[in-house]
C-alpha cells in the first residue's frame, strides 16, 4: 500500500508476506540499542540455495538522535555503511520509546488510534503513566523517491474527536500523527498491531543517501525483528514453524508463540528486566567484579543460583501461563522452548525450567542454519539477534 507522506514523499507500509524470498542481499542493523555504543549489523546473502552471513559486526551510528517531535526532523544526518555492509538493501530495526508492538484486541487497537501522539509521548516521560508503553509493535516502509525536509505542522497534534475505523487486515492507516498496521492472529479478535510516529519514519527513511548502497528498504520496530530472528533456525523449521520462545534483551524479557510459522503469542514479562538486570543481580548478590560475572555464570565453582532464582522464577511463571494459553487456545503442546539472547548462564535457566515445568530450554546459536563466510565470527551472535531478525524480515523469508 503506497501512501503520500509529504508532497514529494511516497512510502509503502506493510508486513512481510511470509512467502519466498524477495531480496537476496540485505543488511540488518539495530539502531539506538540500550547499552550499545555502535550499531550491531548483519549482512545476509542468498546464494547456492542457502543463506550466508557475509558480514557481522558493528557500524558507527548516525550523527544525531532519533527525533521525538516534528520540529527536530530537519536536523537530518547522512549515514554511510562500511564496504562490507554495503548491500543493495538495508533493514533498520529501531529502538524507539514512541514505538509500539503488541498483541491486542480490536477495541484496544482503536483506543490506541484515538489517543493523540502528544499525549502518548507525555505518558512515556519520567513520572508519566507508562502502562501503554509495555507493548511494542512493528511495520516496514519502502522508499520510492527523494524528498525535501519535513514541514512543520501548522498546529499541535490533538486527539481526533471521531472514532477511527478499525483497519482491514494488513491495511496501513494514519491517525493522530502515527502509522498503524494491524495483522490478525490465529485467535479470533486478537491482532498483532504496530505503530510508529510519522516523523520518525520520515527521519529514518532519509538516513541513507539516495544513489548509494544500501537503500533503506525496511524500517522495523526492534521487538518485531526479535520475533523474526528464529525463523531460519533448523529446529524451528523442523517443527513446521510451531514453537515457544523466550527472548532476553538487555532491558526486558519477552515470550513468543508460533503456529505453523505464524505468530500466535507475544508478550513482555511484567516486572522483569533483561540481561543487564540479571548480571547486576549476580554481581551484587555474590559481591563480584563485573569481569567475573560471565565466568561465574558459565564455569565457576561458585553457585550463582541464589542470585539467579529471584530473577528467573517470575519468567518461568509467565512461561507456564503461556504454555496453558497455547495449549487451550491453539492446541499446541511443547516439551521444549527456545531461549534466545542469554549468552551466559543459560544452563541454569534450563535447570529451573526442567524442575518446575518439565520443559527443556534449547539455546542455539542465532547463526545456526546459516553458512558463515570467511572471517565471520559467531562468538557474539547474541548481540546481533535483532539485526539478524531485521534482515530475515526485510528479506521476507519464511520457514
Amino acid at each position: 500500500m503506497k501512501l503520500q507522506l509529504t508532497k514529494d514523499k511516497t512510502i509503502e507500509i506493510k508486513f512481510p508476506s511470509g512467502g519466498a524470498k524477495s531480496v537476496s542481499d540485505i543488511t540488518g542493523v539495530e539502531l539506538f540499542s540500550p547499552g550499545e555504543g555502535e550499531c550491531p549489523a548483519i549482512r545476509l546473502v542468498h546464494r547456492k540455495k542457502s543463506w550466508h552471513v557475509a558480514a557481522s559486526g558493528f557500524v558507527k551510528p548516525p550523527d544525531g538522535e532519533l527525533p521525538m517531535r516534528w520540529e527536530d526532523t530537519p536536523h537530518q544526518p547522512a549515514w554511510e555503511f562500511p564496504r562490507d555492509f554495503a548491500s543493495p538493501h538495508a533493514a533498520l530495526a529501531i529502538n524507539s520509546p514512541m514505538a509500539t508492538f503488541a498483541q491486542s484486541t480490536a477495541d484496544a487497537v482503536v483506543q490506541d488510534m484515538t489517543t493523540g501522539l502528544a499525549a502518548q509521548h507525555d505518558e512515556r516521560q519520567p513520572g508519566g503513566d507508562k502502562s501503554s508503553s509495555d507493548g511494542k509493535r512493528r511495520f516496514g516502509i519502502k522508499r520510492e523517491q527523494s524528498t525535501q525536509l519535513a514541514p512543520k505542522p501548522a498546529a499541535k497534534q490533538e486527539p481526533s474527536a471521531r472514532k477511527p475505523a478499525f483497519p482491514s487486515s494488513g491495511m496501513p492507516v494514519s491517525e493522530n500523527g502515527r502509522r498503524f498496521v494491524v495483522r490478525p492472529m490465529s485467535e479470533e479478535n486478537f491482532h498483532l498491531c504496530a505503530s510508529l510516529p510519522e516523523f520518525q519514519t520520515l527521519w529514518l527513511s532519509r538516513l541513507l543517501p539516495e544513489g548509494k548502497r544500501p537503500t533503506a528498504s525496511s524500517i522495523q520496530v526492534a521487538e518485531s525483528a526479535l520475533m523474526a530472528s528464529i525463523l531460519l533456525q533448523p529446529e524451528f523449521i523442523a517443527a513446521d514453524g510451531s514453537a515457544l520462545a523466550i527472548f532476553a534483551r538487555s532491558d526486558a524479557t519477552y515470550l513468543a508463540g508460533y503456529k505453523k510459522g505464524e505468530p500466535v503469542l507475544w508478550r513482555r514479562c511484567p516486572g522483569v528486566g533483561g540481561i543487564l538486570a540479571m548480571r547486576d543481580a549476580v554481581r551484587k548478590t555474590l559481591g563480584l567484579d563485573e569481569e567475573l560475572v560471565d565466568s561465574v555464570l558459565n564455569e565457576s565453582l561458585i553457585d550463582p543460583r541464589p542470585a539467579l532464582e529471584p530473577f528467573v522464577r517470575p519468567i518461568l511463571g509467565q512461561l507456564s501461563l503461556s504454555l496453558d494459553y497455547l495449549t487451550g487456545k491453539h492446541g499446541l503442546k511443547f516439551d521444549h522452548a527456545f531461549l534466545m539472547g542469554v549468552d551466559a548462564g543459560a544452563s541454569h535457566w534450563s535447570r529451573y525450567a526442567e524442575e518446575s515445568l518439565h520443559l527443556r530450554l534449547v539455546s542455539p546459536n542465532p547463526f545456526d542454519g546459516l553458512a558463515l563466510d570467511k572471517g565471520v565470527d559467531a562468538g557474539d551472535a547474541s548481540r546481533h539477534l535483532i539485526a539478524l531478525g531485521a534482515a530475515i524480515a526485510g528479506a521476507e523469508v519464511s520457514a
